[in-house]
């Protein structure tokens, strides 16, 4: 294996010429905005291209981390960006596409039998270019802060798709004075994975009267909102849900909310969209739902066994999915017999009749209390494991 993969290394090094020179052709017109600001961008050439693939298959080669020196000549194209003002956007699409273009040149070099190198090399690449991309937004942002420029919220919201959300992400975006905030996760309404031009809609609507901060994490939608008063994060969810909808922007419910100090913005982001992916689950009607709405959830997801053994109290009925269809439907409106029926398009007689069924097959009384409870949580918890 290691003669393969120095035989793979190798070639490619030899190769980097006409690697860099694709690459060089993709990213040069995302540079255009640059010219002028910032002599570390407009210098980059085919020839420091190749340098630069030679150097991280020399990195690759010796399973290294990039060097603290090279980071920071990375970050500095966003610093000079940030002291003029200028937009950070196409300095990140040059990285991201940059990349993407060398693996592929990289993979149409490939031999066979080399691919499974090749796999480990892409994998290791595209962790560095994230961490490289990540710290560029911090520069950016953290110089914003240091020079005292403001930051249009349009600016602001491309350099959000990086899915980094933290102190300096709230200093850039003229929080300094709020110390709590309300994280709000949701994803789109129609299953697509939202990208600039969404969060930078949502920046859009949200920025009018200073709302909150919208942007990009993972596959969601995060909004930040610095908390000023005492309303209940219910209250503030509608108001942006309502800004956010006459901005046409099609937001899927639930939405996931956590309150979390500035300095844990990014921890409270990827619990709120735990939160929204617990309560969609578990089929909860809110619009907003919090931590405290999904404790059992929060245990379920926490514990695989205890999911599998609630799952067991409806194993009964899975040869029967009009079933199963009935006891989500029957709990997703409160046990209202009439409006159930009426979703499902069958007569109360036949609805009855479904209900009489499940107990015979569980042995469990739907319609009781202790019943819903944990019938509840055996049809969130077969949701949990169908997505898992």
């Amino acid at each position: 294996m290691s003669h393969k993969r120095t035989d793979l290394l190798d070639r490619l090094a030899e190769q980097s010429e006409g690697i860099a020179g694709a690459v060089w052709t993709t990213v040069r017109p995302l540079l255009n905005p640059c010219e002028g600001l910032c002599d570390a961008v407009p210098e980059l050439t085919p020839a420091a291209l190749g340098q630069a693939l030679n150097r991280s298959i020399e990195l690759f080669r010796h399973q290294r981390q990039l060097p603290a020196d090279d980071l920071m000549r990375c970050t500095e194209p966003a610093v000079v960006l940030a002291e003029h003002g200028a937009r950070i956007g196409p300095l990140l699409q040059a990285w991201d596409l940059g990349s993407s273009t060398m693996l592929a040149e990289c993979w149409a070099r490939a031999r066979p039998g080399e691919q499974k190198e090749l796999a480990t090399y892409t994998q290791w690449v595209t962790r560095t270019v994230a961490g490289i991309t990540t710290e560029i937004g911090a520069a950016y942002s953290h110089t914003l802060k240091q020079t005292g420029l403001g930051l249009p919220r349009r600016v602001l919201a491309e350099m959000m798709v990086s899915g980094s959300v933290n102190d300096e992400l709230a200093s850039a975006a003229r929080h300094e004075q709020t110390g709590r905030y309300l994280v709000l996760a949701f994803g789109l309404a129609d299953g697509t994975v939202p990208g600039p031009a969404t969060v930078a809609l949502g920046a859009a609507a949200l920025a009018a009267d200073d709302t909150g901060l919208c942007c990009q994490v993972e596959q969601h939608v995060c909004v930040l909102v610095p908390l000023r008063s005492q309303e209940t994060p219910a209250v503030i969810g509608a108001h942006v849900l309502d800004r956010l909808r006459q901005a046409d922007l099609a937001v899927r419910l639930p939405v996931g909310a956590v309150m979390a100090d500035r300095s844990k913005l990014d921890d409270a982001a990827r619990r709120a969209i735990t939160v929204e992916s617990l309560g969609a689950a578990a089929g909860l009607a809110r619009a907003v739902i919090e931590e405290n709405e999904i404790i059992s959830e929060l245990a379920m997801l926490r514990d695989r066994s205890y999911q599998e053994e609630l799952v067991a109290l409806i194993d009964p009925l899975r040869h029967h999915p009009d079933l199963i269809e009935t006891l989500r439907t029957l709990y997703s409106m409160d046990l209202d017999r009439t409006r159930t029926a009426r979703r499902l398009n069958v007569a109360r007689r036949t609805l009855t009749y479904r209900i009489e069924k499940i107990e015979q097959l569980t042995g469990i009384n739907p319609i009781q209390t202790r019943g819903i409870q944990s019938l509840t949580l055996a049809l969130t918890a077969q949701s949990l494991l169908a997505t898992a």
